[in-house]
C-alpha cells in the first residue's frame, strides 16, 4: 500500500468511528430519557399505590361506622316495633 492509500483507509476508519461515537451518545440520550420515563412512571405508581392504600383504610373506619350505625338502627326500629305491638294487644315475637 501507497502512503496514499494508508491515509484514505485511516481517514476511513476515524470517520467511522466519529460515526459510531456519535450513534452511541445518541443511544446513551434515548436510554436516559428512557431510564427517566420509567422513573417517572415508578413515582406515579407508587403515588397511587399509597394513596389506594389510605383510601382503602378509610374505607375500612368508615364501614365499620356504618356497621355499627346499622346496629344501632335495627335495635331502635326493634324497640318501635315493640312499642307499637303493645299498643295493639300482641306480644313481640322472638
Amino acid at each position: 500500500m501507497t502512503n496514499e492509500e494508508i491515509q484514505k483507509v485511516m481517514e476511513f476508519i476515524i470517520k467511522q468511528q466519529e460515526s459510531f461515537s456519535e450513534k452511541l451518545e445518541q443511544m446513551r440520550e434515548i436510554h436516559n430519557l428512557r431510564i427517566s420515563s420509567v422513573e417517572t412512571a415508578v413515582v406515579h405508581l407508587y403515588n397511587a399505590a399509597t394513596d389506594l392504600n389510605k383510601a382503602q383504610k378509610d374505607l375500612v373506619i368508615k364501614m365499620t361506622e356504618l356497621t355499627e350505625a346499622q346496629a344501632h338502627t335495627d335495635q331502635r326500629l326493634n324497640a318501635l316495633i315493640d312499642i307499637v305491638q303493645q299498643g295493639r294487644g300482641r306480644t313481640p315475637e322472638a
